[in-house]
């Protein structure tokens, strides 16, 4: 069993992979410590700075780790077609990375 480590200090993700010779297979882990993120969410929605409706404001910051768990869900945050269903998904199960208190949906 060999393993192997890279450290993102971009984005703060830890990257490892496990190759296991007896089975010949690859096991990838990524691991983000997401709290300097969640605490300038929080103040973000605190400070009301983006609950101004009709104004162009910031919806949420999504770390990488987060964005990894989106394309397993076949979700990819840079695919414009995608939008609604990003929406939904942070207003559904990841609230913590919104940056305003209003709540959103994209109409069809």
């Amino acid at each position: 069993m060999s393993v192997r480590k890279e450290w993102n200090p971009n984005t703060g993700v830890w990257y490892e992979e496990t190759y296991d010779n007896t089975t010949d297979s690859i096991i990838v882990h990524t691991m983000q410590d997401v709290e300097p993120v969640l605490e300038w969410t929080k103040a973000q929605r605190d400070s009301g700075r983006n609950d101004k409706a009709g104004e162009f404001s910031l919806y949420a910051k999504i770390p990488a780790t987060v964005e990894i768990q989106l394309k397993q869900k076949g979700i990819d945050i840079n695919n414009k077609n995608h939008t609604k269903r990003i929406i939904q998904e942070i207003e559904q199960n990841y609230p913590y990375l919104k940056c305003t208190k209003l709540k959103h949906a994209v109409r069809n």
